[in-house]
């Protein structure tokens, strides 16, 4: 049975690390926690998942909160609401079935009932699905490329990756998030009317709307939110800002990928929080090595760790530092690892079109569309739909 992937609203600390143990289950996973207020509804929707639980106190549940998951419209992206609190009566049970509830269960629920209970949950609503003759929406995916090192490619593998997607016919967004110093406009050879600093100054607020009218459209077909102007008007991006264009973002594209700077400011460690893989990008050198490590440590800090994925570029196949050093010392295998092809890539650049692009039967570019292909394959499943890739595949 494919993952159950469940999103916990709650505003209890102590009731979401109740339910966190609960899952003893590996086919039962959390993907995301909301507060019970007002905004869930977009983050909730952006997750896309097969559960979502409410955990709440007996006095908190009331015909508010049901009104509140009611509108939510759960049925329409095939989720489950389900109910975890302190006390399960017959008043809260009816007042539950009325706004769609499918279950209430006592917090105190054993670990082994709760997961049979998701299970046959879950399986019934895709049962259901299938009946109905409806497709379950696929979750968006949240990739954040990050380094404690410059010079290590993040940008150039970043808006290639950007561009390979859009070919295949992905929403995609791009967000500049190397605040001070971003040049993915530069490298996308695009020059954008606005910026992330105008979405994040919009006296209107962050909505959809304000989001793709302040992006920048590039030729392949995917949207570039471009970094401020100057270094100085970085202080204008908040933690906050960044939250509310992912989730708002995660409604409307398939693919979000972010290009985080080295520094490790209060918007980027709120990207890096919110997204479903973090690729540590690093070349081959051994100031690459060490900043891998430290770099890591800092994501296993922030409880982030099991999202790290190790990508190596501009590999050399005769080096002193090699692929293995970093996969020994970070305890992690590589992900994906890209050929080191300066004089592809700095033509590119000077030209202003990605080498995906460029010199799209490189060895960079057959490297880099094999990493677009394996990013399709484990959000979709499939890459049966993507035609380009077959008929570059057979013509290489």
């Amino acid at each position: 049975m494919d993952k159950i992937n469940i999103v916990v609203c709650s505003n209890d600390t102590e009731y979401k690390v109740a339910l966190k143990n609960k899952l003893v289950d590996e086919n039962i996973e959390i993907i995301g926690y909301s507060d019970v207020e007002p905004s869930a509804k977009v983050r909730i929707l952006g997750f896309v998942p097969d559960i979502v639980a409410f955990l709440v106190s007996r006095i908190d549940i009331d015909s508010q909160l049901m009104d509140f998951i009611e509108d939510m419209n759960l049925s329409s992206i095939g989720a489950v609401p389900i109910i975890l609190t302190d006390e399960v009566n017959v008043d809260i049970v009816n007042m539950a079935a009325q706004a769609g509830v499918r279950q209430v269960m006592n917090i105190e629920v054993g670990a082994e009932e709760f997961c049979k209970s998701i299970t046959k949950l879950a399986s019934k609503e895709r049962k259901h699905s299938v009946a109905q003759n409806t497709e379950k929406r696929t979750r968006s995916k949240v990739y954040s490329f990050f380094s404690g090192k410059g010079g290590v490619g993040k940008t150039t593998l970043c808006t290639n990756t950007a561009v390979a997607l859009a070919s295949r016919g992905k929403k995609t967004l791009l967000i500049d998030l190397d605040l001070q110093f971003g040049d993915a406009d530069m490298a996308l050879d695009v020059s954008p009317n606005e910026t992330i600093v105008d979405l994040s100054r919009d006296l209107n607020g962050i909505s959809l709307d304000n989001i793709t009218s302040s992006c920048t459209t590039h030729p392949s077909g995917f949207m570039l939110l471009a970094s401020p102007s100057s270094p100085e008007l970085a202080e204008y991006v908040t933690s906050a800002a960044v939250k509310s264009i992912l989730d708002i973002a995660r409604n409307y594209f398939e693919y979000i990928l972010m290009d985080c700077g080295c520094a490790l400011v209060d918007p980027v460690i709120t990207a890096l929080e919110n997204s479903d893989t973090i690729f540590m990008v690093n070349d081959v050198n051994i100031l690459s090595l060490k900043r891998a490590k430290v770099c890591l440590n800092v994501i296993q800090q922030l409880n982030q760790g099991d999202k790290a994925r190790l990508i190596i570029n501009k590999n050399l196949k005769k080096n002193n530092v090699n692929i293995s050093d970093f996969e020994n010392l970070l305890g992690i295998p590589a992900y994906a690892v890209i050929s080191n092809d300066f004089k592809s890539v700095n033509s590119s650049l000077n030209n202003g079109q990605p080498v995906v692009v460029y010199k799209p039967r490189s060895p960079i570019a057959k490297d880099m569309n094999s990493f677009v292909d394996k990013l399709v394959l484990e959000r979709e499943g499939t890459l049966a739909n993507d035609k380009k890739s077959k008929l570059r595949k057979k013509n290489s």
